[in-house]
Parts: C-alpha cells; structure tokens; sequence
C-alpha cells in the first residue's frame, strides 16, 4: 500500500503535535492498560495516546477498506473526565482520525525462559546478547559495504540495546551466544561489538532504527539461514496487509500482519525506569495472528521480520507490549542504510 501524501503529513502533523506531551506518563499509561480502576482514571488529565500510525479505519470492529491517521491510546478516557485541551481530534487536515486502545512498547527484555541453547554453526534466530545484556535474539549475518572495513568479514546483525546496552557499549566488547541468561560465558563468545547506530533518549528527537552489528570472531563457524524459515530471498518494504513470520529466542516462530507502515511510538528503553523514551519514527507495527498468541515476546528483540511468500526481509523487532498483541520493526531497508551493511 502506497500512503497518499496528505495522509503521511497528517500523520506527522499529529505525531509532533500529541507524542512529546506523554513522555513522563509512559510508566502511568502501562498501569493504565492494565487495570480498570476508577480512581486512576479520574486523575488522568491528559490523553493517554503513546503512537500515531496510518492504518485500515475499524468500524464496528470491523476493518475498513477507508485510510485513517491511527491514534493509539492505553485507555480510552471518556470525554466527560478529559479537559478540552486534551480531547483528541475526530479528523486532522480532512483525514479521519481512529482511536484505538492498546498497551505502551517497552523494548523486549529477556524473561527466564532459558530453552535457548548453545548452536554451533550459528544460526539466524537463536538466543545472543553483549556481555552486559541478558538475552536478544540473532537476526541474520550479513556484510560491511562501509569504507575502511573489511568486506570478507562476516557481521551479524540485532539491536543496539542487544548488543550495545542502548549506547553504553564500545567497540570490541563481547557478544556471546547463548545470551548470558541462557547461560553463555567467555567460552560462548562468538562476535565482538563493531557499531551501532546511537539511539537519542528523552522523547523530543527522532529516531529511525534500533540497530547494532557485531563481527564474528574467526573460527567461528555460521550458517546464512534462519531458524524454520530458511535462507532469505532479499529485503523488500513492509507494506500495510502484509503477512509476516519470525523466529525469536523466546516465542520461537510465530506470524502476524503489517498493520501501520507508518508507525510513530514513544518508546521505554530501559526497563527498571519505564519513563525512559525514545520516540520512533515511521517504523511497522504488527499484529499477531492467529493461532499464534504473540508475535514477540521478551528475548525476541533482533528478530528479523520477513514476508511470509515472498522470504524476503522486511523489519528488524525491538519492542512491543509485555502481552505481545503487537510488536514494532525497524524498516530493513533503513536498517541496511544506516548501519551500512547487506544482508548475506
């Protein structure tokens, strides 16, 4: 799906407008998601939106064939509690708008599920981690086409907040597989930090991926395949109606569909302090399908996220809500651009 211009500034519009009031709520809009208590809600006086997204308009609970500027919120407030100021507008610019209710993202920590092992040849799909981080997931393996690196060297793709602790990382830091939750040591080292793309906290700033490469170490043997999806066709754009597959560390293989293509999120960074932002830009937003019950869950972050038919690459996961309904993806094209790199 192309999304007509005035629709995507629509969008934007909306997002600079409503996402940077709700940067210190973050921690207050998951309570909110998950409770139904009157009290609470009565002290709420301001909207609980976190992301704007452009999506199909649902009716009735119905999807529309009609474009709408998505507006996601962690509690649909009723009017009568909210001041006028922070009612959230029926359409903008002569676009529809659609409230939809769903739970604020937090990058995908590791939870305790130590099922991932150690894998030797390596993988796309398997439990990895910096030194300093519990337990991400491998995306794929790919190559630098940055100026100055060796182009024979083999990289392997994820998150910063994998394999660089959202910026707290240096080059040359370890990276070992199995994650060090899942038991990996200095004996499972298998690759050491080699960049990162830096992601800008605080909520006012834009940012377009979630993304870190590491290089193998020498004898470390790979193959170029993903776990229960095989060897990748490609990369292509995540378009809206897309069905997608990964496989994550935790949650294994699981499907969903591309429900926004333009997705702005405010997102928790760091878990022991939920109101640490980021705000993402123009990312994809997905939502399992069934039979599957997430599309992600926590130690899924880095999963590469490919069209089901085509096999072709099209996101990179980083974070989603603690139930997994929905997860967010870097576009893999933004991913390849800025971290200079192509997929093997």
């Amino acid at each position: 799906m192309a999304v007509p211009n005035d629709i995507h500034e629509a969008k934007n519009t909306l997002s600079r407008r409503l996402l940077g009031k709700n940067i210190r709520s973050l921690s207050t809009l998951q309570t909110l998601s998950s409770t139904r208590s009157v009290t609470l809600l009565e002290n709420i006086r301001t909207s609980t939106i976190h992301a704007v997204g452009v999506g199909r308009k649902i009716v009735n609970g119905k999807e529309t064939s009609d474009l709408a500027v998505r507006l996601y919120v962690a509690r649909k407030i009723p009017p009568s509690l909210l001041p006028k100021r922070a009612l959230l507008p029926k359409s903008i610019e002569g676009i529809p708008t659609d409230v939809l209710e769903s739970p604020p993202a937090f990058i995908s920590g590791a939870c305790t599920d130590n099922r991932k092992k150690r894998q030797r040849p390596l993988v796309a799909g398997i439990s990895v981690a910096h030194e300093d981080v519990t337990a991400g997931t491998l995306a794929y393996f790919c190559r630098s086409t940055k100026k100055g690196d060796d182009p024979e060297s083999v990289f392997i793709l994820s998150n910063n907040h994998v394999f660089a602790n959202v910026n707290v990382g240096k080059k040359g830091d370890a990276i070992s597989q199995p994650g060090p939750v899942d038991g990996g040591t200095e004996q499972d080292d298998v690759a050491t930090l080699h960049r990162f793309v830096r992601i800008k906290l605080g909520g006012k700033s834009e940012n377009a991926v979630d993304a870190a490469i590491g290089e193998l170490l020498p004898d470390t043997k790979y193959q170029a395949k993903l776990c229960k999806i095989g060897k990748l066709k490609g990369v292509m754009s995540g378009t809206e109606g897309l069905t997608v597959c990964k496989h994550g560390r935790t949650t294994g293989y699981t499907e969903g569909k591309v429900t926004d293509e333009l997705y702005d999120a405010l997102v928790g960074m760091r878990h022991e302090d939920p109101n640490a932002a980021a705000l993402f830009t123009n990312q994809l937003r997905l939502e399992v399908v069934s039979p599957y019950q997430a599309i992600g869950l926590g130690g899924d972050s880095g999963s590469l996220v490919v069209a089901k038919k085509e096999k072709r690459a099209v996101g990179l996961y980083f974070a989603g809500p603690e139930n997994g309904q929905y997860g967010i993806a870097n576009p893999i094209d933004k991913v390849l651009e800025l971290l200079e790199v192509e997929l093997l």
